[in-house]
């Protein structure tokens, strides 16, 4: 005998069901993905500005939330010569937070006009603030103040306005340090974290202005 093959009655009333759930769920993305940016924190940054990071990853205009990727952020951000890392987060409200970790500008060397970064990263055409290195330095002394630099405070950097290589007899690791306040320090690479205590020792000295001897003896000699 052959066999019946029976059919099965299409349940309209299910297929109606499902295609309004699945327009809603269509409805929905399309709605969510035009939602814009709607808070933008940048933080950790003072060498790049928050528009140059912005206009980087094209974020002037607010892009939508969703379609705007935490590695396309973090891989245009790190692009910029100067960042060193960063972390994408996003939160609720639609706000992205970018906390960038910046190279450190140690000083710039006149004869190549280079920018030396911690890690001796070096970098040309910049446009920030950085000592100068006046005079040539031989690698192995340049390497070591490198080293010593990235020790420094940011702060006591900028206070810094020329470096000059200055070895005598008993130190081929001596340097003049000739400041913005139009104080000189005499620093040997040993004793160059010292200098961080620069602010504390300026305090002490007032409105005097001189030389400050922080290679041997540790002592202000007041310019007459």
């Amino acid at each position: 005998m052959a066999k019946q093959v029976r059919r099965r009655k299409l349940n309209l009333k299910k297929f109606f069901r499902f295609l309004i759930i699945l327009l809603c769920l269509v409805f929905l993305i399309i709605f969510t993905s035009k939602i814009p940016i709607k808070n933008i924190v940048i933080k950790g940054n003072s060498y790049v500005t928050d528009e140059e990071i912005m206009e980087k990853c094209s974020l002037e205009d607010y892009p939508s939330f969703i379609r705007t990727t935490k590695s396309k952020i973090k891989k245009c951000t790190e692009s910029i010569p100067l960042i060193k890392s960063v972390k994408v987060s996003k939160k609720l409200n639609s706000k992205l937070v970018i906390d960038v970790t910046e190279y450190k500008v140690l000083f710039k060397i006149r004869s190549t006009d280079e920018y030396v970064l911690d890690g001796n990263v070096r970098l040309s055409d910049l446009s920030v603030y950085a000592p100068i290195l006046i005079n040539y330095v031989q690698e192995d002394v340049l390497n070591k103040l490198i080293s010593r630099f990235e020790l420094l405070d940011k702060d006591i950097i900028n206070k810094i306005s020329e470096i000059e290589y200055s070895p005598n007899n008993y130190d081929k690791e001596r340097f003049v340090l000739y400041m913005n306040d139009q104080n000189t320090v005499y620093i040997t690479l040993t004793k160059a974290k010292n200098l961080n205590n620069y602010n504390k020792i300026k305090e002490q000295l007032g409105t005097n202005k001189g030389i400050l001897y922080l290679d041997s003896g540790n002592y202000f000699e007041i310019k007459e």
